[in-house]
């Protein structure tokens, strides 16, 4: 039917029977036309490129090859990088240090000003390194606190942590001047020195500049590793050069200072642990 007048202003109805209709007409004409519908081609999936461009490492060499000229300063920056480049010089410090301990002397005894001042840039690299790295570590355990739905046990106050795999611990009361402490430091017959603190900043200020005895006090804090032996102080053996107590200056007076921190009540503990506990007599007396 047409839509031709008035009823163009109409929309149009399609009526099923109607497109039936002119379904068959258009077959019959098609056949007596002996005619078949195109059969339209499908779009391809894939792009075919004739002359594709592929980006393999030969892409990016130069096309020309190098001139003798620059073969010979490219190995001569290599040796020098090699022979007085920073990590070069770095190993040589590492290596005199090393020595120097080996031997019972000073870090820096006999040491240059250069090689000082590189050893100096090394700690305070690594100083920065672990202070980000401890923060970051803190950071995690207090979220994980926080947003834990049951309270996590051998927390103190919900964040302090307080290592619990270890048994016969007394946690005593701060010392009533805070030292500038962020934490608290408790008595812990367990550990070398009879006590130990309860802050992972804490444990940067006092051990910062020792990097294997500051991991190992943050492991032990965490109870994920056994009770600190780097720079503590050794008990005397006169077969051991190592424990005598010229060779320990730095761990005593670095024992000294910690053991000040504590309080009358807590110094009073620690002296009855240690007299109690073969581990705690592994400490020597400063007085």
């Amino acid at each position: 039917m047409s839509n031709n007048g008035i009823r163009s202003l109409l929309p149009p109805i399609d009526d099923p029977e109607e497109i039936r209709e002119q379904a068959k007409a258009r077959a019959a004409v098609m056949n007596r036309i002996n005619a078949t519908p195109p059969v339209l081609q499908a779009a391809p999936d894939t792009v075919v490129i004739d002359n594709p461009i592929t980006f393999k490492p030969s892409f990016f060499e130069r096309s020309t090859p190098l001139t003798k000229k620059e073969i010979e300063d490219k190995k001569f920056k290599k040796m020098m990088e090699d022979e007085y480049g920073e990590k070069a010089l770095e190993k040589d410090v590492r290596v005199k240090i090393y020595k120097n301990k080996k031997a019972g002397k000073g870090e820096y005894e006999d040491f240059a000003t250069h090689d000082i001042i590189i050893a100096e840039n090394m700690r305070d690299r690594a100083r920065s390194q672990i202070k980000a790295q401890a923060k970051q570590t803190d950071d995690l355990m207090v979220k994980a606190i926080r947003n834990s739905s049951t309270p996590v046990k051998g927390y103190v106050g919900g964040t302090t942590p307080v290592n619990v795999t270890q048994k016969n611990k007394k946690i005593l009361p701060p010392s009533k001047k805070s030292n500038g402490l962020d934490g608290r430091i408790m008595v812990d017959p367990m550990h070398p020195d009879g006590f130990r603190y309860t802050d992972v900043g804490d444990l940067y200020r006092r051990y910062g500049d020792e990097p294997e005895r500051y991991v190992q006090e943050v492991m032990y804090l965490y109870g994920d590793g056994e009770a600190p032996t780097a720079g503590v102080v050794k008990e005397y053996n006169s077969l051991d050069p190592s424990s005598f107590p010229m060779n320990q200056t730095k761990a005593l007076k670095k024992y000294e200072q910690n053991l000040n921190t504590l309080n009358p009540q807590q110094r009073k503990q620690v002296e009855v642990n240690r007299a109690k506990s073969a581990i705690g007599k592994r400490t020597l007396k400063t007085k």
